[in-house]
This record gives structure tokens, sequence and C-alpha cells, in this order.
């Protein structure tokens, strides 16, 4: 877990810089346009559309512990080269490939995490991982603004220097995952037999994973012959809009208020502290108290009120406090995490699964650079109003998915003549879904 979570904030780091770069020089210095800083934004997303789905299909083939951290690696250097870019069209060029470089990592990690712990405590596990998102944009700003403190040095700006350390800090941290991250629980060198014993055993009760399921090309399909995917990738590009928009254009929009240069980082920081706290609450109460379908709603109901009063509202203050409430934003995702990673079965099904959902929610990604755009600035009134259209999808695509869910338990509770409860020990012990995964009339779905 600790591997996984300074992982993903390197990725997060990596993908955001550019937005404390930008107003910290490097708009400046290769003469962007709005048009083309926006592109440069959406252009990394379409790497991720290409390459996140074939990447979890490779992931069932290869080790997770040399694949991952191999792609870490990659995207580090790459990061690393943006200080020789000299011009827009360069960025385009390396933020495409730093997409690609990066694409499978997200999906992989979830689906990796997926493979250890039973579903009963992917909330927390989850929550710690994405809560590193808003810590991202906390830290992220205020790391950016300290190194951006070496400008001038050996020659070499300060937006250089922001690529150039944290690109380096990226790589060497896949170097440090190569050597201690272990595949699965079977494989894993640190677990005692006991210890491996009860990993095992859990994740079998809880969804019937085996030990060992070797790549079955036949589950793999089936991931792609079910309706509830599509109706996934649906809920996690309404989701992710707002969430990349945001992250990519926050500083930006900060400068609305009144904020200029590094003022504008500091002062979106205090948001994302809040984000990153209210993302390991909704973790930990989803695990203690389940209803996931309540949390994903309550949360996107919360941030779609403060996008209304940002549309409203012209006063400075409350149009940054509105900003805080703007950060539960986070949860759906985190939680959409769980909720996807609980209700498919099969480790083949749940990586095609995975990596194609995750796979159509960055197509949003390629949208979030164009929604803040700098001719709709100070207010943003039309950005704001298309994150909550998004939002509005996101009820409506949340909802179906949770009705078809509870629809399939009771026809599942009645055929079976009595009700499975998920706090039931040992539920699916021996039990082999086999190719049917989810659909087998032994599971049930988390609502």
């Amino acid at each position: 877990m600790p591997i996984a979570v300074w992982l993903y904030l390197a990725s997060y780091i990596d993908r955001a810089n550019i937005g404390n770069a930008k107003v910290l020089g490097l708009a400046n210095t290769l003469h962007l346009t709005s048009n083309q800083y926006n592109w440069a934004l959406s252009i990394f997303f379409i790497g991720y559309v290409i390459f996140e789905t074939p990447s979890n299909i490779i992931l069932r083939k290869v080790s997770p512990r040399w694949y991952i951290p191999a792609l870490t690696v990659l995207w580090g250097l790459i990061c690393a080269l943006f200080a020789t870019v000299r011009s827009a069209s360069g960025l385009l060029a390396i933020r495409f490939f730093l997409g690609l470089a990066e694409a499978g990592f997200l999906p992989g990690i979830v689906y990796w995490l997926s493979c250890w712990y039973p579903r009963s405590v992917l909330g927390r596990r989850f929550g710690v991982l994405y809560s590193t998102v808003s810590l991202t944009g906390a830290f992220g700003g205020l790391l950016a603004t300290a190194i951006h403190s070496l400008d001038g040095t050996h020659g070499i700006a300060g937006w250089q220097w922001i690529f150039i350390v944290e690109g380096s800090i990226t790589a060497g941290m896949g170097l440090i995952a190569a050597v201690v991250m272990s595949s699965y629980p079977a494989t894993a060198r640190f677990l005692s037999e006991d210890e491996r014993r009860i990993i095992i055993l859990t994740n079998e009760a809880d969804r019937a994973q085996k030990a060992a399921e070797g790549f079955n090309g036949k589950q793999i399909r089936s991931a792609f012959a079910d309706w509830r995917t599509y109706l996934w990738g649906l809920v996690y590009i309404s989701i992710y809009i707002p969430v990349y928009s945001v992250i990519l254009s926050l500083p930006s929009v900060v400068t609305g208020l009144g904020y200029k240069g590094t003022t504008a980082t500091l002062m979106a920081c205090p948001p994302y502290g809040l984000g990153f706290f209210i993302v390991l609450i909704a973790g930990w109460t989803a695990d203690r108290y389940g209803h996931l379908f309540y949390h994903y709603i309550a949360a996107v109901l919360v941030a779609s009120t403060a996008l209304i009063v940002l549309m409203a509202v012209e006063n400075l203050v409350v149009r940054y406090i509105m900003f805080f409430f703007v950060m539960f934003m986070f949860i759906p995702v985190s939680i959409a995490w769980v909720w996807l990673a609980a209700n498919v079965a099969g480790p083949n099904k749940r990586a095609a699964a995975t990596g194609f959902v995750f796979s159509v929610g960055n197509i949003g990604g390629t949208v979030s650079g164009q929604i803040y755009r700098a001719e709709w600035a100070p207010r943003y009134v039309q950005g704001h109003a298309i994150n909550l259209a998004c939002y509005v999808v996101a009820i409506v695509a949340g909802t179906a998915l949770w009705y078809s869910y509870k629809r399939d338990n009771e026809a599942r509770d009645r055929a079976a003549a009595h009700a499975v409860k998920r706090t039931r020990p040992l539920d699916l012990v021996g039990e082999d879904l086999g190719d049917l995964g989810d659909r087998h009339p032994s599971f049930r779905y988390y609502l």
C-alpha cells in the first residue's frame, strides 16, 4: 500500500505540474497562446485513452512487480525531459508521450490492489490512495514554488527545474519499487505462510478469487460483452471531467479572484487540504457502513451545489469558500474505484474492465483542458456549467448502476430461497465462478 500511494502521488504531480509551471514562467518562455496551452493539457489524455485498456491486459500476462515500476521510471524520465522543450509544438509532443507512458499505471495499480484486499476494506485503501490527488494540489503547489527558487541556477529557468527535479524523483521511486514490490499475495516474500493463507482464504471467501488464476482470453472478452462496463465508462467520464478540469486549471481560475503568480499557486492549496481529509473519511465510512451509492450520490450533490453558487455569486470571498466544497468531487472517484473493483468478479475480467473504464473516463481528460478557457475569465461561468452538466449525467448513470445491482441481488436471493449476506463468513470458499464471474448465482454485488 505505501508503494502505491507514493507512486500515485508522483504520477499526479508529474501530470499536473504543468499548471504550476505555466504561472511560474512556462507560458511566457514558450510564448503559448491560451489555445495552445489548453491543447497541451488535452493531448496528454489521448495517450491514456489509447494505452490503458491494452496495458491492463498486458498486466495479466506479465508480473506487476516489474511492469508497474518500469512504467514509473519511463514517465519520470519523460517528465524530466520537459526542461528541453523550446516550442509549443515540442510541448504538445512530449505531453502526448508522457500520457502514453503513464497510461497503464493507474488502472494497473487499482487492479493490483484489488487482488490483495477483500471488498470490505477497499474503501479505506482506495481512499488513502486517492487522497494523494488532493494532497498533490496542496503539496504540488508548495513543491513547485520551492523548486522555482532555483530559477537561474546553472542558467536553467525555474519552471524547467520543476520538471527536472520532479521527474528525477519519480524515476528514482520507480527503481525502488522494482526492489520492494510483490506481484500477488501467493508470491509475496515478506508474508509468512500463515499470513499468506489468511489473505488467500479471505479473498476466496469474499469473491471466490483463487490464489493463482492464469490468463483467460474468454474472461477478458466477457468484460467487453457486459453492458455494465459501458455504463461504468459513462460514470467515469462524467466524474473525471470535473476533477481533471479543476486540478489542471485551479491555479489559473484562482487568478480570477485577484491573485497572481506564486500567490495564486499557494492560494489554490488550502481547498485541496480539505479534499485530502474528506476522501479519507469517506473511505472509512464506506467500509464501516457500506452504502457505496449513497456516498457517491451525496458527494456529487455537494460538489454540484458549490458549482451552482460559483456561477451565481460574484463575492470573491464566497467564491473562494465554494472551492472548498468543490473538493467533494474527489469522493465519487474513490468510491467508484471501490464499487467497480467490488462488482467485477474474476481477475481477468476485472483487469480488462478496469482498463477499459479508465480509458473511457480519460476521454474526459481530453475535454477537461478546454473547460476553463482564458476567454471565460475571471468567473468561468461556462466552465462551471459544463462540470455541473457532467454531474447530472453522473447522477443518472450511477443511479442506473445501483438499481441494476440491487435488482440482480434480489433476484438471486429469491432464486436461492434465502439472502446471502456480505458479512457471512466463508461465503464463497470452494465456489468456482468460472467464466460466469459476477454473473454467477452465488455472487452478490455491493450496493
